[in-house]
């Protein structure tokens, strides 16, 4: 993962010397006119970036009538005659230049340069600009690689000479589109240069004696272009570069690498994020039967073909209250088991929804009893017909015995519905074994996708008679089901195109790596180690191991500041939860995501060396 800049890749002439980039113009002009052809100086300065021969092909094909590639060789010709006569005229530095590369230098970053001339072209350029003060750590011209800009080829060869194995630790600047597309080419970050550029195509004289408004325009028309091109940084001049560098290694630092030991959102691998990098369009077939296989896909992770996915844009909180509000008439009543935030959370989703229940609370360091919810169902049996609870309770990572309740609640003819949000595609969920109506999860959390995509698994016969039942336009699982189920695969409403491609590769990598059994072997020796590690360090959990799920873990805080211990984790490359338990002070540490024993044995040492107890 970069960290930040260490490189500054120029161009040469409209960018660090030759302010307007005049040298090529006249030796382009004179060319075609050696074949009889007139050409604009626009026309001249369009392909501008290229090497110089493939420069002089891009102008051909921009003639009304072709030419031969004789005709192109004879213009090239008088093209190199005319520079070479005239090119020693054009290497005055650019204004900040001198400056700029010695505080860039000051940071300890390499000044490479790429171009578009010809090693020979360059040999009385580099002379003439070392002189006045100006030399690049290393240069490379568009006649030493395999071929020029736009490919990456010169941009790399600069990084192999600085020793520079992350693109992203370099940035390209330049004068042209064609700058821009090397740079982008090459995943370097990318600057387009506006004042003195080849895109603006003005003198100092001119620039001086034009209104104020027109140069305005002009240099508005000079930004679209690179804006268009796909700069990240568009500048007036190379004053503003170090402001650029330093911007650009916040950002680097924002997005350094970091171990999310959290039960979500999490550490996710690079293919699931390189996923999200295509644009689709949500009425597209092929996105439509993407969308499907990732219903089907979810659904036969714990369910079969009696049970179908409803996927919803937004969190898991989302996808729990559609279920509640669905699945249930309004004059059913629902009696929720709560043990934690979440079983809490949704009495306020019940609320909100002004739906008849009950709730049976317990300590939120204790598991479900399943003696006290046959009391409770005993008693009011006759007035519930649902049972709802969190399967594990991301507040502290206690496991509810999911089993026992489901079956409890089916003996007295109750529908089921589980928040299985933590748990899903970590845990053996056997929804038709135990004849679950409804379970709710995300995409964040153990298939390891990203933010922004929730679902319920559910019966189909329960989805078919869940017609008039929501409240919420938005969250009515019925109408959401139905706009999947003719096998469209299309959303009601925008779907979260670039999630949805995230979590298609993520289900992918969960089957590549091997499903729920290894998944869960995996999960269950990152949080072994974590547990022994630390209690090493008499740091002990809070909830017993017989109800300890490996999802996530509540860890005693004791005497530690918890803001110190974060920060230096974090200063580490590792993010922690704080503990949400009011009665203690505690933290959380999560065992699920793109994390491994390896990982958990680093940040053990990390916390054994923030305690003072390693030597």
């Amino acid at each position: 993962m970069a960290e930040r800049v260490k490189a500054l890749i120029f161009d040469w002439a409209g960018t660090t010397i030759d302010y307007g980039c005049f040298a090529p113009i006249k030796g382009f002009i004179d060319g075609f006119k050696s074949i009889g052809i007139d050409i604009s100086n626009e026309m001249a300065r369009k392909p501008m970036g290229l090497l110089k021969l493939d420069h002089t092909r891009a102008i051909a094909a921009m003639l009304s009538e072709p030419i031969s590639e004789d005709q192109i060789l004879k213009a090239y010709e008088t093209f190199e005659e005319t520079l070479f006569a005239n090119i020693e005229q054009h290497c005055d530095i650019k204004d900040h230049v001198i400056e700029t590369v010695a505080a860039l230098r000051e940071q300890g970053i390499k000044i490479g340069s790429t171009t578009g001339y010809t090693s020979a072209m360059m040999a009385p350029v580099l002379k003439k600009v070392a002189e006045a003060g100006y030399s690049p750590d290393f240069w490379v011209s568009a006649d030493q690689v395999a071929k020029g800009r736009p490919h990456p080829y010169m941009i790399w060869n600069n990084l192999m000479q600085f020793g520079i194995s992350d693109p992203r630790e370099a940035v390209k600047a330049g004068d042209t589109t064609v700058d821009i597309a090397e740079g982008k080419n090459a995943d370097c970050w990318t600057v387009g240069i506006i004042m003195g550029s080849s895109v603006l195509g003005l003198t100092r004289e001119e620039v001086a004696a034009m209104p104020e408004a027109e140069l305005e325009e002009r240099k508005e028309a000079a930004r679209a272009a690179y804006y268009k091109a796909g700069a990240d940084y568009i500048i007036d001049d190379m004053d503003e570069l170090l402001d650029v560098v330093a911007d650009i290694d916040r950002k680097l630092a924002q997005s350094a690498a970091r171990k999310l030991l959290t039960p979500g959102p999490l550490t996710t691998r690079s293919s699931v994020k390189h996923a999200m990098l295509t644009d689709h369009c949500t009425w597209d077939d092929e996105y439509k039967a993407i969308t499907t296989s990732v219903i089907d896909d979810i659904t036969h992770i714990s369910a079969d073909d009696d049970y179908s996915t409803v996927l919803l844009q937004g969190s898991g909180t989302y996808a729990v209250e559609a279920m509640i509000g669905s699945l249930c008439r309004k004059d059913e009543a629902i009696l929720f088991l709560v043990n934690g935030e979440y079983g809490k959370r949704m009495l306020s989703i019940a609320d909100k929804l002004d739906r008849n229940y009950r709730s049976l609370s317990f300590e939120m360091t204790r598991a479900i009893d399943v003696e006290l919810v046959e009391e409770k169902l005993r008693k009011y049996g006759a007035e519930i017909d649902a049972v709802a609870f969190v399967h594990c309770e991301t507040t502290t990572g206690i496991m509810n015995p999911l089993e026992e309740l489901a079956r409890l609640a089916k003996s007295y003819g109750k529908k089921v519905f589980v928040d299985a949000m933590s748990s899903f595609a970590a845990y053996d969920i056997d929804m038709p074994g135990l004849d679950i109506d409804a379970l709710a999860a995300s995409s964040n959390k153990c298939l390891e996708g990203l933010p922004g995509l929730s679902f319920v698994i559910a019966k189909k016969v329960l989805l078919d008679e869940a017609s008039g039942n929501s409240s919420s336009h938005s969250l009515d699982l019925f109408d959401q089901y139905k706009s999947f189920s003719d096998g469209s695969g299309k959303f009601r409403f925008t779907s979260p195109t670039n999630v949805l491609l995230a979590l298609r590769q993520a289900i992918d990598d969960y089957k590549t790596e091997g499903g729920i059994s290894a998944r869960r072997k995996r999960y269950m020796e990152n949080h072994s180690i974590l547990v022994r590690g630390l209690e090493h360090l008499g740091i002990r959990p809070i909830i017993e191991p017989e109800y300890q799920s490996y999802i996530i873990t509540t860890f005693e805080l004791g005497n530690l500041d918890f803001s110190k211990l974060y920060e230096t984790l974090k200063a580490k490359g590792f993010i922690i939860y704080p503990g949400k338990l009011t009665s203690m002070p505690t933290f959380r540490l999560g065992s699920i995501g793109n994390v491994y024993p390896e990982d958990m044995i680093e940040l053990v040492d990390a916390i054994e060396v923030f305690t003072g107890s390693k030597q």
